[in-house]
């Protein structure tokens, strides 16, 4: 099955996960996108097609990312278990080499409007090492190792809706390709009290040796 198949209905993405509420903070590994002009012109322009959607909610550039593990809630990480596991993810990431890919057709997840990277075994294996490097620290590694899909969305959904109108005004903006090198990830304590992810920068770990 293609795990960037198009759902046929979307639900609201801003329920509330076990553990998540209103002054909620976590500690996640993300892609964010700074200077990533192509790829922000891209999802502008989807954006575009999507405004007369009222069950989408755009993403504003400053909180665009790609998505990569968690780490814990902040409450449940001592600031030695973080900086132990910065360390060991650190030392498994200087052995990598920035990602280039290239950003294309938007794609209609349950709860998000997407775009799927070119390669999305290069941001699996990035992913595989940060775990790693998380085991390496802690002995363990939280959250599951399957299901992962690589995306940087443009819209989550804050209702139910069907798909088909949306997949008519994705394919109706003919966007081109956007190229994009990856050279670094962040360690970003985040929250999303305010129906958008938005978060505070905690380490920056960059790829390229």
């Amino acid at each position: 099955m293609d795990p960037y198949a198009d759902h046929a209905e979307m639900a609201n993405h801003w329920w509330w996960r076990p553990g998540w509420k209103v002054g909620t903070r976590f500690y996640a590994w993300h892609i964010t996108l700074d200077g990533q002009d192509e790829l922000h012109q891209l999802i502008d322009q989807y954006q575009e097609a999507l405004r007369p959607f009222p069950t989408l909610d755009p993403i504003p550039r400053k909180w665009r990312h790609i998505t990569l593990q968690g780490l814990g809630h902040v409450e449940d990480v001592s600031d030695q278990q973080r900086d132990e596991a910065v360390q060991a993810v650190a030392e498994r990431l200087a052995k990598l080499d920035a990602i280039e890919s290239t950003f294309q057709r938007a794609v209609i997840f349950r709860e998000a409007i997407a775009l799927p990277p070119s390669n999305p075994e290069a941001y699996t294996h990035l992913r595989h090492e940060i775990r790693a490097g998380i085991t390496d620290a802690w002995g363990w590694c939280p959250e599951n190792s399957e299901g992962f899909r690589a995306h940087a969305s443009a819209a989550y959904s804050n209702g139910s809706a069907s798909a088909a109108h949306i997949r008519l005004a994705l394919d109706a903006t003919g966007s081109g390709a956007s190229r994009v090198i990856v050279p670094a990830i962040s360690l970003i304590c985040m929250n999303r009290d305010r129906r958008t992810y938005q978060w505070k920068s905690v380490e920056h770990l960059r790829l390229v040796h």
